[in-house]
C-alpha cells in the first residue's frame, strides 16, 4: 500500500500539476487514501476536487492507524467472519465497527469471489497483526477530506459495493460533496444524460474548489 502511495506521488511530481482527480474502484480507493495521508500529514493535497466512481473500501497505509483496535483482535483471536452483537463485552465501540466495516465490505466481497488478491482473514490473528489491512472509516479518522468530491455508483452494482462507496464518501466533508447514481453497475456511467449529470456534478465541484482558501489546495 505505501508503495502504490510513493509511485502515486511520483507521477504526480514527474506529470503534474493536476486540477482534479478522477479515480475508478480501486483507482479511487488509492486516490482518497492518498489525498488523505497529505492532508493530516500537513502536506500540499495536490488536487482542487476529486472524482469518485464506484470506490473500493480505502485503507490505510499508516502502521499505526488502528493499531491498538488490530492488536487486541488479534490477542483475542477474533473470528472476523463472525458478526459482534451489539453489546458484545470483549470488543471495544471501535473494535466493533471495525469488524462491521470488515463484515460488510471486505469478508462480503470475499464470499462473492471478488476480493482480489485472495488473502485469508488470518492475518488479523497472527502475531501483533502488523501485516493486516487498515480499512479506514470516517469514525476511525482524526478528520475528513477538506477539498469537493463527487461520488458517483452504479444502481446495479454489488451490495457490499454500495458499502465500500458509502464508507469512502463518508471520509469527505459532507458540505462539499455531491453523490450520484446511474442506471449501470460497476462500471462509469454509459447514457448520455447520466454522462452530461457527472459533468454538471463536476462543475460544481470546480466552482466550489475556486471559492477555498489557497491554503487548502
Amino acid at each position: 500500500m505505501a508503495d502504490a502511495l510513493d509511485h502515486l506521488d511520483t507521477t504526480i511530481e514527474e506529470l503534474g500539476p493536476f486540477d482534479g482527480i478522477l479515480g475508478f474502484s480501486q483507482g479511487a480507493a488509492l486516490a482518497l487514501s492518498y489525498m488523505y495521508r497529505q492532508q493530516v500529514s500537513g502536506e500540499r493535497v495536490p488536487f482542487k476536487f476529486f472524482l469518485c466512481f464506484s470506490s473500493v473500501i480505502p485503507f490505510s497505509a499508516d502502521a499505526g492507524y488502528c493499531q491498538n483496535i488490530v492488536q487486541r483482535l488479534c490477542a483475542l483471536q477474533w473470528d472476523m467472519t463472525v458478526t459482534p452483537s451489539a453489546d458484545e463485552p470483549l470488543l471495544t465501540r471501535d473494535e466493533r465497527l471495525f469488524c462491521e466495516v470488515m463484515l460488510r465490505t471486505v469478508i462480503a466481497a470475499k464470499k462473492k469471489g471478488a476480493a482480489l488478491p485472495e488473502y485469508s482473514m488470518d492475518v488479523y490473528k497472527q502475531d501483533d497483526g502488523s501485516k493486516a489491512p487498515r480499512v479506514m472509516h470516517a469514525q476511525l479518522l482524526e478528520e475528513k477530506l477538506q477539498i469537493p468530491t463527487v461520488h458517483v455508483t452504479g444502481k446495479r452494482d454489488f451490495d457490499f459495493m454500495h458499502n465500500m462507496s458509502d464508507i469512502a464518501q463518508g471520509m469527505c466533508e459532507e458540505r462539499l460533496t455531491r453523490k450520484l447514481e446511474h442506471s449501470g453497475g460497476h462500471q462509469p456511467p454509459q447514457k448520455d444524460a447520466e454522462v452530461k449529470s457527472v459533468i454538471r456534478a463536476m462543475e460544481w465541484a470546480i466552482s466550489q474548489s475556486d471559492r477555498m482558501p489557497t491554503h487548502r489546495l
